[in-house]
């Protein structure tokens, strides 16, 4: 019997790519964008342990990575990796992928945590209610800017980028808020009150920031509000500014002080500590609900702060929602503490 000769097995074939020049590209691109990410969040977190803001260019690296944002930038380092459809390593593909997806949480842990804020107290009556804005240049109109303000029912109302510089616009303020006096800062802004302004005093806060001083009289409450506004130019470092308004600060230590603004500046900045040496953040304080409030609709930075000085107690503070401003409102209710 003859035995048939053995066929030769059939080596296996591998199917060339169909990928054309432009995917491969793409892909390329995308996943040079994904590796970038990740190097910005961990730049972020090393400042965030180490030296923070403290010296310029790296402070921008750390005023773009908050910790709300830290778990967005990662859901877009994940959409830029896109799945793996390419045969050469594709574990080492899915371990970063899964990677990423556990960063993710462990970042919105983390951000829900340390910028949900529930310690507020509950209002006394004899409480002095104060709104806080910056209304982003009255884009959508003095109206329904002062249609909302005169809801909140407060009897201070302090205004960031109110385009009060312009005699029709500050004339349109007047008209909207009839029961208030409405009193321009030099910047811009502006306070509407019901009570009266003793005194107002400019300041400029070296380079590029503002600040304008009120002496106020409401009821029976006597007290001096700062509106600031620092600036918002990423080249220039926050700390002279900062610095000043906090020396500003200390001049008025004698008297109940508060001091409302867009600090343009997160609230865990270190260029924050000399302020800290004579105010308190009323927010972390006695804050109710989510800390950011800049940018609208999906807020990661606490720009805009409210401080006060020994002399004021705070027992509530509240950042609300609108479509009417890329940040979001300020309502805070103080009384001033009694020798």
């Amino acid at each position: 019997m003859i035995e048939s000769p053995s066929e030769p097995a059939t080596p296996s074939i591998v199917s060339p790519t169909t990928e054309n020049w432009f995917r491969r590209l793409s892909r390329f691109i995308r996943r040079a964008c994904s590796r970038l990410i990740w190097c910005l969040v961990a730049i972020g977190l090393i400042l965030r342990f180490t030296i923070r803001d403290q010296y310029h260019p790296w402070a921008i690296v750390y005023y773009v990575t908050p910790i709300p944002s830290l778990p967005i930038w990662l859901v877009l380092s994940n959409l830029l990796w896109g799945r793996n459809r390419h045969p050469i390593s594709p574990r080492s593909s899915n371990f970063l992928r899964r990677l990423n997806l556990i960063a993710i949480l462990v970042f919105g842990v983390w951000a829900f945590y340390s910028e949900i804020v529930e310690k507020a107290k509950t209002p006394r009556s004899a409480d002095v209610r104060i709104v806080y804005w910056n209304t982003a240049n009255a884009s959508w109109g003095v109206n329904r800017l002062a249609a909302q303000l005169v809801k909140w029912d407060a009897p201070v109302i302090g205004l960031i980028e109110a385009n009060s510089y312009y005699p029709s616009t500050l004339k349109e303020w007047q008209i909207q808020l009839p029961e208030y006096t409405v009193v321009p800062a030099h910047f811009g802004g502006l306070i509407a009150v019901k009570g009266t302004v003793k005194k107002q005093i400019s300041h400029n806060l070296l380079p590029s920031s503002h600040c304008e001083q009120f002496d106020l009289v409401i009821g029976d409450s006597e007290f001096t509000l700062l509106l600031v506004d620092i600036s918002a130019q990423l080249s220039l470092s926050r700390k002279q500014p900062l610095q000043e308004l906090a020396t500003l600060a200390e001049k008025l230590n004698d008297r109940p002080l508060m001091i409302i603004g867009d600090f343009n500046t997160p609230d865990d900045s270190v260029h924050l500590r000399p302020l800290h040496n004579h105010c308190r953040n009323i927010f972390r304080e006695n804050g109710t609900g989510y800390a950011a409030t800049w940018p609208m609709p999906v807020p990661v930075l606490a720009l805009d702060q409210v401080w006060v000085n020994p002399h004021v107690n705070a027992s509530k503070c509240e950042h609300l929602w609108s479509i009417y401003s890329d940040h979001r409102p300020t309502i805070t209710n103080i009384s001033l503490r009694r020798e």
